[in-house]
């Protein structure tokens, strides 16, 4: 990781309690010291363990804790208490 590895973090429903400085439950993090991050490494900076997150999401798509994680990408992390409907807004063909 470099000194200036940002990740725009937005935390869903009960997680928002973990940051309460975040805007909306959004805000960014800045990560340090050798090798690559990972999702796992955003989680331990805010104090949320891996069975607090149901849904990892990096850019839009769905990841694990162990995901690699780039400067400038988006997480987006959700409890096991989260209801989640995207499967309800994927376009449906119609007949």
């Amino acid at each position: 990781m470099s000194p200036d590895m940002k990740v725009t973090v937005k935390l869903g429903s009960t997680l928002r309690a973990k940051a309460p400085a975040f805007q909306g439950g959004e805000g960014v993090i800045e990560l340090e010291g050798p090798g690559p991050a990972r999702v796992r490494d955003v989680l331990q900076s805010l104090g949320i363990a891996d069975d607090e997150v149901n849904l990892i999401y990096r850019n839009h798509r769905l990841v694990t804790a162990a995901a690699h994680i780039e400067h400038g990408d988006r997480l987006g992390l959700f409890p096991p208490n989260f209801i989640h409907f995207s499967q309800f807004y994927l376009k449906r063909d119609e007949e």
